[in-house]
């Protein structure tokens, strides 16, 4: 009989055990920030809570938006003025979390360019991810802010960061817009940042690596959805505090960096890292600033801070704070 009740207890148990719910989660640019989801699946923190997970690359934020609605993957970091374009039009994607409140987005030059000034990109093309990215936006918001015509160049939609890229280093362009993605550029010598083209320098606030996904999920399985963003916070703490096992995965998916290399970028972008990383509302109002939509709807339209304001209430973040001062 009790061999009976004990076998009865474990098969109650045997699907926490024997199954995780499996998760595909894309991103669009390979990079630190965009890394998280390898942080995620690779520490062990997705099966931690239950969770397994395929993450894939997908070239081009509107494509990758496209996608998530579609209902073929579950979450998707992009830039951030897809997201609100398709919230605009209607969709129901939304906005959870927010590694910063400072886009990555730059103009990078051919290591051959005389270019110095914003007014020298007149006349030049410009080669961009896709229409409707976080870097067309930001390339139109410098344009503006230094009194270029958008018909005074000419914008070209390459499909990725890695396309640009190669662009970049192939001289087939002298000027391109990438994100974090350019420090790849600049530690291997094939490409030099444009003085004063970044968003920083130009004083753009904003959502830097923006996690969403669709409302139809978090209504269908909240718990999943909860499960999934403390698990994604715990991989930012992992991040800040664990250099080596954060480097270490890093470089299984960025390969051709060596480990110096890609250590200095984890040293220049870890402390960027907000530990819980509530999307900045000023920077949402950037944003959409950038895409001419000012008179849209407030910031609480664009995005749900129920998951993260519950993480906050359980301490979970002062906790570990307190834990990483005592280790020795």
């Amino acid at each position: 009989m009790q061999i009976i009740l004990l076998a009865t207890i474990l098969i109650g148990f045997m699907p926490n055990l024997t199954s995780a719910q499996k998760l595909t989660l894309a991103h669009v640019a390979i990079n630190p920030g965009q890394g998280l989801f390898w942080v995620v699946r690779d520490s062990g923190l997705l099966a931690k809570h239950g969770l397994s997970g395929d993450v894939v690359f997908i070239p081009g934020s509107p494509r990758t938006v496209q996608t998530l609605l579609a209902g073929d993957i579950d979450y998707a970091v992009v830039g951030a003025p897809a997201f609100l374009r398709a919230r605009m039009q209607g969709a129901d994607v939304v906005v959870l979390s927010s590694l910063s409140g400072f886009v990555s987005q730059r103009v990078v030059l051919r290591l051959d360019s005389p270019i110095t000034s914003f007014k020298e990109l007149r006349g030049k093309t410009i080669g961009i991810t896709q229409y409707g990215s976080a870097g067309d936006a930001f390339l139109r918001a410098g344009l503006r802010k230094f009194g270029i015509k958008e018909s005074e160049v000419v914008i070209l939609q390459l499909g990725g960061t890695t396309n640009v890229a190669q662009a970049l280093e192939g001289g087939k362009i002298e000027v391109g817009v990438l994100g974090e993605s350019s420090s790849l550029l600049f530690y291997r010598g094939k490409a030099k940042p444009f003085k004063g083209g970044s968003s920083k320098e130009m004083g753009f606030t904003g959502l830097d690596a923006p996690l969403g996904t669709t409302e139809r999920k978090i209504k269908s399985d909240r718990d999943a959805v909860a499960r999934f963003i403390r698990a994604y916070v715990e991989a930012i703490h992992y991040f800040k505090t664990n250099k080596a096992g954060t480097v270490r995965i890093l470089q299984k998916y960025m390969r051709g960096l060596s480990e110096e290399h890609l250590g200095m970028w984890y040293d220049d972008y870890k402390d960027s890292l907000k530990p819980l990383p509530y999307p900045d509302e000023e920077g949402l109002r950037s944003e959409l600033e950038q895409i001419n939509a000012p008179k849209s709807p407030p910031p609480s339209h664009y995005i749900n801070v129920t998951f993260l304001d519950e993480i906050k209430k359980s301490g979970f973040v002062e906790k570990e704070r307190r834990a990483s001062r005592h280790v020795v």
